[in-house]
């Protein structure tokens, strides 16, 4: 077991430096501060980020080319949640929520499965109850159907900002647009390819089906044990990891306070207005005319103490990282059966997967670990080794109806919320940065807003 407990190593290229900071304290000196007329009379604009994953760095990213002098504060260190070693897949191919109408019989047939990729522990926990109850009602075709053309079209839009972020900002964590390839393993799975080609093509993702020995064509990599391919151009693939620490480093360039190492207790609230943050003890008192919550998992029991019900609910999800991969594929592949994601990272292989919905329980389960690498096994041409992998676990945020939330908190002045992305935080990452500034400056939104407001709920 203590394989699966190693700490994952970052690569050299990944270790950005940042400059650790302390808030200023709360008599509004400093980019901590409250309001305070600057030069020529315009009034400043304090912001605070909570949280130090993609998308709280790019919400900061975003309100600083906006005019917002900001404040990011994280809990532990930039980058160490979801953001540290998940798929690193850029998909708008795969924008779909987890609820649909297939959903429920295929999750029935997994649930008695211990290695399938989807577990349920079962709980009466009121929240996780609630949250099963929204879910249930999410699985018709009709809220799929706009669920996934909401989250492709806001993909397809945040794809267009990490090109931006590429060109413009110089940020280098290992971007590519490559495509990605669907790998079936079943003839049943296989047999849905053409249809899912057309939804794809409908959505104006140009793919292709191909047969056996085409894929093998187009991704030597591959093991003959396949059955077949779908292959979706345009998607892209990135180190998260180097991303948010570069995306960091340069917003930290540009006067953007980071504080790590500093869990966020409460919000400050007052008369329906969210005016700062409590962090570390009572005594630490911080002010803004702006808190923006990307705190993922751990967002509704921040919004609790206000009132606020948040349905949303930690999913586990592995990644199996092996350094020194001979055989990388060159484009990064999906196992439809599986469930699983196998990602090439230079001279690293990461592999992820699984979803597993049993609360905020640490550890990783051995056997759901060893069913995401033996997808790779089963896929790959020279089977990584397990034993050389190094093993994580992170809290995915999940939404009931699986779309996050990207809303200012109704009847709660000062305060906005970006959580909730599931298995999509990274592709979504841009956008929403840019949908917290516009909403912070009260401007038309990048993409429509409504399919990820507070009021569906």
């Amino acid at each position: 077991m203590a394989a699966f407990m190693r700490m994952l190593r970052v690569p050299r290229s990944a270790a950005y430096h940042l400059r650790r900071e302390e808030p200023s304290d709360d008599t509004g000196n400093g980019p901590a501060g409250g309001s305070e007329f600057c030069e020529g009379g315009a009034v400043s604009k304090q912001a605070i980020v909570v949280g130090g994953g993609v998308i709280g760095v790019a919400a900061a990213h975003y309100l600083n080319l906006s005019g917002w002098q900001v404040t990011l504060i994280e809990r532990g260190e930039i980058g160490q949640g979801c953001s540290y070693a998940n798929a690193c897949l850029i998909v708008p191919s795969h924008a779909a929520p987890l609820p649909g109408p297939g959903v429920l019989p295929q999750a029935a047939r997994w649930l008695l499965r211990p290695d399938s990729p989807v577990y349920v522990r079962p709980r009466l926990d009121g929240g996780f109850l609630d949250w099963s109850r929204r879910f249930l009602r999410a699985c018709s075709a009709k809220a799929a159907r706009s669920g996934t053309d909401a989250l492709r079209g806001a993909g397809a839009a945040g794809l267009a900002l990490f090109d931006e972020l590429v060109s413009m900002w110089r940020l280098e964590f290992g971007y590519a647009r490559r495509g990605l390839l669907n790998v079936f393993v079943t003839e049943e799975g296989f047999a849905r390819a053409a249809h899912e080609r057309e939804r794809l093509q409908r959505a104006g993702i140009r793919a292709r089906v191909l047969l056996r020995e085409e894929a093998l064509a187009f991704e030597p990599a591959l093991s003959p044990r396949i059955v077949g391919g779908l292959y979706a151009e345009g998607d892209a693939h990135g180190d998260s990891y180097a991303y948010v620490h570069a995306l960091a480093v340069s917003v930290q360039s540009r006067g953007v306070r980071i504080v790590t190492g500093r869990p966020v207790r409460r919000l400050l609230a007052r008369a329906g207005r969210v005016e700062g943050i409590v962090a570390r003890n009572p005594d630490e008192r911080i002010p803004a005319d702006l808190v923006v919550l990307a705190a993922g998992a751990w967002t509704p029991a921040l919004l609790a103490p206000l009132g606020v019900r948040f349905p949303l609910q930690p999913a586990k999800g592995y990644s199996c990282t092996v350094s020194g991969y001979r055989r990388p594929p060159s484009v990064p592949l999906f196992v439809e059966e599986r469930r699983v994601a196998i990602t090439p990272l230079g001279d690293r292989l990461r592999i992820g997967g699984t979803l597993e919905l049993a609360g905020y329980r640490p550890g990783i389960n051995e056997r759901r670990y060893q069913a995401v690498v033996r997808a790779a096994q089963e896929v790959l041409a020279d089977p990584p080794d397990a034993g050389r992998g190094e093993a994580w676990m992170g809290y995915r945020p999940l939404m009931a109806d699986g779309l996050p939330v990207i809303d200012r908190v109704p009847g709660i002045d000062g305060l906005i919320v970006a959580a909730g992305h599931g298995t999509l935080g990274f592709t979504l990452s841009p956008i929403t940065g840019r949908l917290v500034a516009d909403l912070a400056e009260g401007r038309p939104p990048a993409v429509p807003l409504a399919p990820f407001r507070f009021s569906r709920f």
